[in-house]
């Protein structure tokens, strides 16, 4: 697959190389890219993935649409578009965009949904990337809106036999896979693709210094580089570190010389989200999987109690903020 990424309207990236490509959108000013123009753009990038032999083609729509009905509108254009196309050697998938201020609101997801499984719909999927938006110095967001929301819209393409796709997730992929099959889950390797931003579409964001995090499948989070000396020298590892996976030992090693892009962070990441994720949907019955996150989650509320009895106290992303939420909103399911 390829994500072309037409999240912004002008994606003014100098780093970036999204203008190689003549159809798209970053190529123009926003105030010239109408909903023709778009549509135009799209169907040639349709047309640029079934002629370099792309299986499964990625339909981009625009992310930053304040309006419903310019989201039902092109959908219902690009569906006209594709079921006129040869599918019996691809597979196509509609990009549903969620803003910020599209996922907190069940009305519009609603509407949205509602469409997006007409009966008319010959789209073998949906390609779901949503704006989160977590709290300042929080990894993932405890919004339950969109907790609901989000679940909501992979239960229901899911229970119309639509294929899925979470894409830039979160290890919060862990709270939706708990209630619901998802087909794929993208995990981005960089801070800077884990948890979906428009601003990093179309404009040049830094992420800040940081010597990187440290994901522990026993916390369910990420923990700061900074604080794993603290629970090294207090003695707290047993109830941090991942087992059976090597990047883990390597990088926790006393020596080791943190920095967000050795390729070591990234994959003991990979490696440990991985893991979890093909270990919970290994359950096939939904009531037996979601006792098993339920599960998860309060081994790791035990490990933040144990840390804390052990004078380790962890704030801002490595903090325990996220878990309760979880625990709650499963728990209500």
């Amino acid at each position: 697959m390829i994500d072309l990424q037409f999240y912004g309207k002008n994606a003014n990236l100098n780093k970036g190389k999204l203008n190689k490509f003549p159809f798209h959108t970053c190529n123009v000013s926003a105030s010239n890219v109408t909903n023709v123009y778009f549509e135009g753009c799209a169907k040639k990038a349709i047309q640029f993935q079934m002629d370099n032999n792309f299986k499964n083609i990625i339909i981009p729509l625009f992310y930053e649409n304040e309006e419903v009905k310019d989201i039902v509108t092109m959908i219902t254009n690009l569906n006209h578009y594709v079921s006129k196309l040869d599918r019996s050697n691809h597979k196509f998938y509609m990009t549903l965009p969620f803003a910020n201020h599209l996922i907190i609101d069940k009305d519009k997801v609603e509407e949205i949904l509602f469409k997006c499984t007409d009966m008319d719909i010959c789209f073998d999927g949906y390609f779901i990337t949503s704006e989160n938006k977590p709290e300042y110095r929080k990894k993932i967001t405890t919004d339950i809106k969109i907790l609901k929301n989000l679940s909501k819209v992979f239960k229901t393409l899911k229970s119309q036999k639509f294929e899925t796709i979470y894409a830039y997730a979160n290890w919060d992929a862990i709270i939706y896979l708990a209630q619901t099959d998802i087909d794929y889950v993208t995990i981005g390797t960089y801070e800077t693709l884990r948890n979906f931003d428009i601003k990093r579409f179309t404009e040049e964001v830094s992420g800040g210094g940081s010597k990187g995090y440290y994901f522990s499948e026993k916390l369910l989070n990420m923990v700061r580089a900074d604080d794993i000396t603290t629970i090294r020298v207090q003695g707290g590892f047993d109830y941090v570190r991942n087992e059976m996976n090597i990047f883990s030992e390597f990088i926790l090693n006393e020596n080791y010389a943190w920095n967000i892009h050795k390729p070591d962070v990234n994959k003991n990441y990979l490696l440990s989200i991985s893991k979890l994720l093909h270990k919970i949907s290994s359950f096939k019955d939904l009531d037996v999987r979601k006792k098993y996150v339920m599960d998860l989650i309060e081994i790791a509320i035990k490990n933040y109690d144990i840390l804390e009895n052990k004078n380790i106290f962890l704030d801002n992303e490595s903090s325990n903020y996220h878990l309760s939420t979880w625990k709650t909103y499963l728990a209500n399911s």
